[in-house]
C-alpha cells in the first residue's frame, strides 16, 4: 500500500512539472520566440545561432521542441542544416541553464508568482500582460511541483532495502546511465527526469559517480527523444537532429567511460551534496558540448551524403507524434515548405517570360505537398488532436496555400500565355498596376510566413492591414482601368477581361494569405465582428 501511495505523489507531483513546464512555453513562445526566430536566416553566424537556441531553450524550459523547430527549418531550406545544427546545441546549453535556474533557492517565491500569474492570467484581457500571467504562474506551479516531487521522494531514504538497490547501482554505472536514458524517453522531458533524480539524491546515499551517470543517461536520452519524433521523417532536417544527437551521444560515451576507471576518486574529491554535483555535471557536459561545433560542418556532411536518399521527394513529408507540441511543428513546417513553393510560383509568374514547364513542375510540388499533410493529418491516432483548433486550422491554412498555387498555374499563367502569344496586350500603366499590385502580394507573403511560423500579434495586425490595403489598391487598378475604356483606349478594351482577371486573381491569392493574420488576432482576441457590417475589425487600444 506505501509503494502504491509513493507512486501515485510521485507520478502526479512529476505530471504536474510536465504539465507546467508546456503551460509557461506557450506563454513564452507567444511573448519572445517570434522575435528569435525572425532573426534566423542563412546569414546568421555561428555565435548568433548557439546565442539563439540557448535563449529559446531556456525561455521554453527544453531543447527538444527547438531541435525539431530546427529541423523544420533546415528541412524547408529557411536555414541550412548546418545551421539548424548548430541552433539546436545552443537550445541544449540553454535547457542546462533552465536546470540550474530551477535549482536555485528561490522556491520559496512559488506561492506569490502563483498568486500574482494567476490573478494576471485569469483578470487581465490585455493578450501581452496576460501572456506574462502565464509564464509567471508556470513559474510558481513548477516550483510547487518541485517540492512535491521532494517531499514525495524524501520518504526513500528509510526505505530498508535503499541501501542495498544503492549499492548495486553504484557498481555498475552502464546501468544506471541507461535508467537515465529511458526515464528521460518516458517524460518526454531531460528536465523533468533530471530535477525529480536531484530531488532523490538530495536526502543522500547516493555518490557522485552514480549521479553524473545518470545525467549522463538524461543527457543521451534527451538526444534520442527527437530522432524518436521524427522516425517516419523523410525530411533533410532530420540530419541536423542525428547530428546533435551523435556528437551527444560520442560525448557521453567518453564521460561514462571516465567515471567508470575512477568512481571513488570523484566521491573523495567531490565536497558537495550528489544533487549539486549532478547539476554542475549537467552544465559542464552540455558546455563541453560547444567545444564540439567545429565538428559539426564534416559531420552534417557525412550525414548527408550517407542517409540523404538518392532520388528525395520535392516536398519533405512531416513526422507526426500525437504530441500536441510536437505534432504541430511538424505540420507547421510542412505548410511553411508550401509556403516556400508559392513563393516561386508568385516569382516564375512575373518573370519576363513565364516558363509554363517549370510552372507545372512547381504546381506538382505544392499539390505533392497538401497530399502529404493530408495523410500526417489523418494518421493522428489521438483524435482529440487531429479536433483541435490549433492542428485544423494548419490543415485548413495549407489548403488555402494550395488554392494560391492553383490560381498561379491555372487563371494567371493561362493569361500571361495569352499574352506572350499575342492574343492581347496591356496598356504600359496596366502593366505597371499589375506590376505594383504583384510586389504587394510578395510582401504578403513574407509577412504571412512570418505571422504563420511566430504568431506574432503585431506582425499579424500588420498582414491585416496589408490586406486592406492590397484591397483598396486593386480597386484602385479596376477604376482606372475602366477609365481608359470610357476614353475609348483600344488597347484597354481588348484587354479589359485579362486585366480585370489578373488583379483579381493577385487580390484573391493576397486575401488567402492574410487570413493567417486574422487567425492570430482572434485568438489574442484582438478582433471583434461589426453588427453593422457583419465583418471582423482590428481591436487596437480597446477600439476598433
Amino acid at each position: 500500500m506505501a509503494l502504491i501511495a509513493f507512486s501515485i505523489q510521485l507520478l502526479s507531483a512529476a505530471t504536474l512539472l510536465l504539465f507546467s513546464v508546456r503551460f509557461l512555453r506557450i506563454g513564452v513562445e507567444r511573448l519572445w520566440s517570434a522575435k528569435i526566430r525572425n532573426r534566423l536566416g542563412p546569414g546568421t553566424s555561428k555565435g548568433q545561432l548557439l546565442l539563439n537556441g540557448a535563449l529559446l531553450g531556456f525561455g521554453m524550459q527544453g531543447a527538444t521542441v527547438v531541435a525539431l523547430m530546427a529541423a523544420g527549418l533546415g528541412g524547408a531550406g529557411t536555414i541550412p542544416l548546418l545551421s539548424a545544427t548548430v541552433l539546436a546545441i545552443g537550445a541544449d546549453v540553454g535547457s542546462a541553464m533552465a536546470v540550474v535556474f530551477l535549482t536555485l533557492p528561490i522556491s520559496q517565491l512559488g506561492p506569490l508568482a502563483i498568486l500574482i500569474g494567476g490573478w494576471m492570467y485569469l483578470n487581465v484581457s490585455d493578450p501581452r500582460s496576460r501572456n506574462i500571467g502565464r509564464v509567471i504562474l508556470g513559474l510558481g506551479l513548477i516550483f510547487l511541483s518541485l517540492t512535491l516531487i521532494r517531499a514525495a521522494v524524501a520518504p526513500l531514504s528509510g526505505f530498508s532495502g535503499n541501501a542495498a538497490l544503492l549499492g548495486y547501482l553504484q557498481q555498475d554505472l552502464v546501468t544506471v546511465a541507461i535508467a537515465g536514458c529511458i526515464v528521460t524517453l518516458v517524460m518526454h522531458s531531460s528536465l523533468a527526469a533530471l530535477l525529480s533524480a536531484m530531488a532523490f539524491a538530495g536526502p543522500g546515499g547516493v555518490e557522485v559517480a552514480t549521479g553524473l551517470a545518470f545525467v549522463l543517461g538524461c543527457n543521451v536520452g534527451s538526444a534520442l527523444l527527437p530522432i524518436w519524433l521524427l522516425r517516419r521523417s523523410e525530411d533533410a532536417g532530420k540530419i541536423a537532429i542525428v547530428a546533435v544527437a551523435v556528437l551527444r551521444v560520442l560525448l557521453a560515451g567518453v564521460f561514462l567511460l571516465v567515471l567508470s576507471a575512477m568512481p571513488g576518486v570523484l566521491s573523495a574529491v567531490v565536497d558537495r551534496p550528489v544533487d549539486q554535483a549532478m547539476l554542475v555535471g549537467h552544465l559542464v557536459f552540455n558546455t563541453v558540448l560547444l567545444a564540439l561545433v567545429p565538428a559539426a560542418p564534416v559531420l552534417v556532411g557525412a550525414l548527408s551524403a550517407r542517409l540523404s536518399p538518392p532520388s528525395r521527394p520535392s516536398v519533405p513529408g512531416p513526422a507526426v507524434s500525437d504530441d500536441p507540441a510536437f505534432a504541430l511543428a511538424a505540420l507547421k513546417g510542412m505548410v511553411n515548405h508550401m509556403l516556400s513553393v508559392l513563393e516561386a510560383m508568385l516569382a516564375e509568374a512575373m518573370a519576363p517570360k513565364l516558363d509554363p514547364a517549370e510552372m507545372a513542375r512547381r504546381e506538382t510540388e505544392m499539390n505533392e505537398g497538401l497530399a502529404k499533410l493530408r495523410r500526417a493529418y489523418a494518421g493522428l491516432s489521438d483524435r482529440r488532436l487531429s479536433e483541435s483548433v490549433e492542428v485544423q486550422g494548419v490543415v485548413d491554412y495549407a489548403i488555402r496555400v494550395e488554392a494560391c498555387g492553383d490560381i498561379l498555374s491555372g487563371t494567371y499563367a493561362r493569361i500571361r500565355s495569352e499574352g506572350a502569344s499575342g492574343l492581347f496586350e496591356l496598356t504600359p500603366q496596366g502593366q505597371q498596376e499589375i506590376q505594383d499590385l504583384a510586389a504587394e502580394v510578395f510582401k504578403g507573403l513574407h509577412l504571412a510566413q512570418s505571422v504563420f511560423w511566430s504568431g506574432d500579434l503585431d506582425a499579424a495586425a500588420r498582414l491585416v492591414q496589408h490586406k486592406q490595403d492590397v484591397t483598396r489598391q486593386e480597386e484602385v487598378s479596376r477604376r482606372n482601368h475602366l477609365g481608359r475604356v470610357s476614353t475609348g483606349n483600344l488597347t484597354s478594351l481588348s484587354s479589359s477581361n485579362q486585366h480585370l482577371e489578373l488583379i483579381a486573381a493577385l487580390k484573391s491569392i493576397n486575401s488567402k494569405l492574410a487570413t493567417v493574420g486574422y487567425a492570430v488576432l482572434d485568438t489574442h482576441g484582438a478582433l471583434r465582428r461589426s453588427r453593422l457590417k457583419n465583418r471582423f475589425e482590428v481591436v487596437t487600444d480597446g477600439k476598433a
